[in-house]
Parts: structure tokens; C-alpha cells; sequence
């Protein structure tokens, strides 16, 4: 009989006991299913409708007649039950790919890294020590999350030389 440690079924949903200080990380990796809609990361205060989300990481691929397949990124929070102004940005994510994402929380803000490069910058607008759960939905395998205080497990911390 096999024991299932982790369940990466989506929606997935798991618990961040501690919040996020300064330096503590997330990385997720899989697959993005050939015909994908998109999909999205919250991390979260809680898990009811109407809890405040310091950051919201949602890509969708736009299928238009001018474009098949256009990636949209785009980064918000819900805070006091509203949300705040989106962010959009660009990026490589393409459907029937694997992905690498890292969010990495400094002082300031939260640095996405896509496949170990700088995506981009989100400040935050409510304290990441507050979050309590990690959350995903969409058209993708997840194949793997590791937070920072699991790195004694893994052999490659998502840094970037701020240089």
C-alpha cells in the first residue's frame, strides 16, 4: 500500500503556518496543460470568501483571432474586501509547457521568478507575516511546491543577484 504525502489535485490548497518573513520563498513546478485557459496562485489570510489576499499571481491565455494564445500575467491583492489596482506584465508561460515559478517575500515586496529569472516586483500592501494558506486552481499538473523551511530537502534555493 502507498501512502500519498501530498496531494497536488487542483484546486489545491495548503496551510502556511508561519506566514512569510524576509528571505522565505515558494517554488512551484508542472506542467501547463496543452489547452489551458490559465491558472492562478493566491496566498491568503484565510480560506472564506472575503479574505484578504496580499497577492493574486493570475495568467490566462487569451484566444482571440489576432492571437491563438497570448500570455496575460497579471498581480493584485484583496484587501478589506476590495481589490486594488492589477497589475499586468509579460511573460513566456505558454500552454503544454512545464513550468518554475518562485516567489521570493523581501522587506519590500515579492519578486516572481520565472524559470530562475525576474518576471517581476510586487509591493506588498499587506504583511505576507499574515498569510495563512497557499492556494492554485486552473489548467495545469502541479508536480511540486516546496516552501523555504523545507530547503533541507531541496538542493536549489530560487535566488537572483540583485547585482
Amino acid at each position: 500500500m502507498a501512502v500519498e504525502f501530498e496531494n497536488f489535485r487542483m484546486p489545491y490548497n495548503r496551510a502556511v503556518p508561519w506566514g512569510f518573513d524576509a528571505d522565505s520563498w515558494v517554488m512551484l513546478e508542472g506542467l501547463i496543460l496543452k489547452q489551458s485557459k490559465g491558472f492562478h496562485v493566491e496566498f491568503a489570510y484565510g480560506q472564506f470568501n472575503g479574505a484578504n489576499i496580499p497577492l493574486k499571481f493570475k495568467l490566462h491565455f487569451e484566444r482571440t483571432p489576432a492571437s491563438s494564445n497570448s500570455p496575460i500575467l497579471t498581480l493584485n491583492s484583496f484587501v478589506n474586501q476590495q481589490w486594488g489596482k492589477e497589475i499586468r506584465t509579460a511573460t513566456h508561460f505558454q500552454p503544454g509547457q512545464k513550468f518554475k515559478i518562485s516567489f521570493i517575500v523581501t522587506s519590500k515586496s515579492y519578486k516572481i521568478m520565472e524559470n530562475d529569472i525576474l518576471l517581476s516586483e510586487f509591493d506588498h500592501r499587506l504583511s505576507p507575516k499574515a498569510i495563512r494558506f497557499l492556494g492554485m486552481d486552473g489548467d495545469i499538473k502541479l508536480e511540486k511546491v516546496v516552501f523555504s523551511w523545507e530547503r533541507k530537502n531541496e538542493t536549489s534555493n530560487p535566488r537572483f543577484d540583485e547585482g
